[in-house]
């Protein structure tokens, strides 16, 4: 005989009992290994939330846990949350990034910690996080776009509205990936309850709503799980009832339809309906969107979970580049860098340049511009260029070499991952100048990837960030080969002149000037 279940809505529980699929019975037995964890979990999320401790405070607790300062340190230095300097302490990371983001980071944390140790299907479960990450992240900058009062309310709703599948995931994986595999068409909630009624006994949220209850989770929370709730407000919330409903439940159906077997037409209903509701302006939502899907494949990459899942239908394309114009592999002698056209004739050099900037049309062929003049004016014996994927900024990706051959592994070498692969490239993305070095990688130190050392054997170099404004996009690489030739500072100089006017051209093609 299992333990009497006590709780504000046991009526609920006990009209859905004896309809539940038998598998499920369990998440309402007290005994239930899976109860302990999830309501622990709950408990400490919604107190973390609720905390009004100072800012200092709150930083003095985290740094008492070395697992979750590196993770608060590496989220908050990614560059979709801090794309102009390096944050160096966990309270500068509070100072910069506010307290209410910071307590949002460490309540992930706390529920990626609980439960990915429990036992079954730990990936499935670490899925259903990584998707509960992505809606809260939405919901969370959807709000504060919107200047919600309190956007870690969103952040936490979006964060706990997947309670009801990780308790299925856990108890019975066949029933979840049974329910994940209904398609996500136009079909009202009704229909999609009645598909979800054929396979668990009960409609979905009818279950979350029953576990939100014996849990005592927020009514705010439970009521996100109602019959008449559950429908998404329609058209511009009026309320500040509605735009919590409508942000949450809407964020999760927008993460369902990316990561779910749906088609294009769910993702665009599911974009529209929080577009109508939020009244935001097209071009602002539509940074509020991208601004949200890349802060939350950082904060999930910072949770030591897969970004495979979330990167569905954004991967970017193979990295191209025109072939490399045929140049010498050795580097222009003293009296060779006097006859380059910036040295000869600087005037004429500068204003062709400007011209050809005037006639791209375009980034790339504004920075192919930059990159072959740079060779072909300035002297620089080889140029690479690298940006950032504009899906997710801790991607960068090898997309112009020229002066090497093959060019396959030098554009490689280009590519990977900022928090792992490139994190002196990290810090050159966080400039504002160029850097000028004589030696790569004494200044680079463990810093600096494999892979690049291993294929540029790069010695003296100018490394600089290419900016639209103040947000990072990619940076440019140049030297005068692997023979150790000095960058002379009038190399500096030549190229800040090249440089200047390409940040020009993409600030104008950006509508910034």
């Amino acid at each position: 005989m299992s333990a009497p279940v006590i709780t504000r809505d046991a009526a609920l529980i006990d009209s859905i009992r004896p309809q539940l699929h038998e598998k499920l019975q369990p998440l309402f037995e007290q005994k239930n290994p899976c109860l302990p964890a999830l309501q622990a979990t709950c408990r400490k999320i919604l107190e973390l939330m609720e905390t009004t401790s100072s800012a200092e405070t709150f930083a003095q607790q985290i740094r008492r846990d070395p697992g979750l300062t590196c993770k608060v340190l590496q989220i908050s230095n990614s560059i979709a949350y801090s794309p102009q300097q390096t944050i160096s302490s966990v309270s500068h990371a509070v100072s910069w990034l506010g307290l209410d983001t910071v307590r949002s980071l460490v309540v992930a944390a706390h529920l990626v910690d609980q439960l990915s140790h429990l036992p079954n299907s730990q990936r499935t479960l670490e899925t259903i996080i990584a998707r509960s990450l992505l809606a809260a992240t939405y919901a969370g900058e959807l709000g504060a776009a919107l200047s919600y009062p309190s956007p870690g309310q969103l952040f936490t709703g979006a964060l706990l509205h997947s309670i009801g599948d990780l308790a299925i995931a856990y108890q019975a994986p066949d029933l979840h990936q049974a329910l994940r595999a209904i398609p996500l068409t136009n079909a009202s909630s009704a229909e999609r309850a009645m598909a979800e009624t054929r396979i668990i006994g009960v409609p979905r949220m009818t279950l979350a709503r029953a576990l939100a209850s014996l849990w005592n989770l927020p009514e705010q929370v439970v009521g996100l799980f109602s019959t008449t709730t559950h429908e998404m407000p329609r058209g511009r919330w009026l309320n500040p009832s509605q735009t919590y409903q409508g942000m949450v439940l809407g964020s999760a159906r927008l993460v369902d339809a990316m990561t779910g077997p749906g088609s294009r037409t769910a993702i665009e209903e599911a974009k529209r309906a929080l577009f109508e509701g939020s009244g935001l302006p097209p071009g602002r939502f539509a940074e509020v969107l991208a601004l949200a899907t890349d802060r939350g494949r950082q904060l999930t990459r910072s949770m030591q979970l897969s970004t495979a899942l979330l990167d569905a239908g954004n991967r970017p394309a193979e990295p191209k580049a025109d072939p490399p114009e045929p140049n010498s592999a050795i580097a222009p002698s003293a009296s060779a860098r006097n006859a380059l056209p910036i040295h000869a004739n600087p005037l004429k050099s500068l204003q062709a340049f400007q011209e050809s900037l005037q006639e791209s049309k375009d980034l790339n062929k504004l920075l192919g511009t930059l990159s072959q003049a740079l060779q072909r004016d300035v002297g620089f014996t080889r140029v690479g260029l690298a940006l950032l994927n504009p899906h997710d900024s801790d991607q960068l990706i090898g997309r112009l070499a020229l002066g090497v051959s093959p060019l396959a592994p030098y554009l490689q070498a280009l590519s990977g991952s900022l928090s792992q692969d490139h994190g002196f490239f990290l810090s050159i993305l966080k400039r504002f100048d160029p850097l000028l070095t004589e030696d790569i990688k004494s200044e680079a130190g463990d810093a600096l990837g494999q892979a690049f050392l291993d294929t540029w054997t790069p010695t003296a170099a100018i490394l600089a960030p290419l900016r639209v404004g103040t947000k990072p996009i990619g940076l440019i690489y140049c030297d005068h080969g692997a023979q150790s030739v000095p960058v002379l500072p009038q190399d500096y100089q030549a190229f800040m002149l090249y440089f200047t006017q390409t940040t020009l051209g993409i600030n104008r093609l950006a509508g910034l000037m």
